[in-house]
């Protein structure tokens, strides 16, 4: 085990797996730091709990990440689902319907609908 290479506990901050981490400026960082603590400790921690560390990535994706206001998403999602109302805003799902009713407007098939009640009755 000793001869295995070393992980970085280092990552950038897109990576984080929620908002509660604490992400640390790039500008006093250390890449290179040694890790103090014993390495037999860190065998039996659960990969849920990592001790990775999280640094504010300057690279594009970086700054797209914090360029996303969570709160004003969420704040989003929250008002369309209380307001059912909202017509004005058309979803991907009503766009494949239209879609789909438009390429299918010619098919007869009304006379198949008595047999597939049937079928799903049973």
């Amino acid at each position: 085990m000793s001869k295995l290479p070393r992980y970085n506990k280092w990552r950038p901050d897109f990576e984080a797996p929620g908002p509660h981490v604490k992400i640390e400026k790039q500008g006093g960082l250390s890449l290179e730091e040694i890790d103090d603590r014993d390495p037999d400790d860190q065998v039996d921690q659960d990969d849920d709990f990592s001790t990775y560390r999280y640094y504010e990535s300057e690279k594009v994706l970086g700054k797209l990440y914090r360029a996303i206001d969570e709160r004003e998403v969420f704040e989003h999602i929250k008002h369309r689902s209380l307001n059912p109302d909202i017509s004005s805003e058309s979803t991907v799902i009503d766009s494949v319907w239209d879609s789909v009713r438009a390429k299918c407007a010619l098919f007869q098939y009304s006379h198949h609908l008595v047999w597939a009640r049937d079928i799903r009755a049973m």
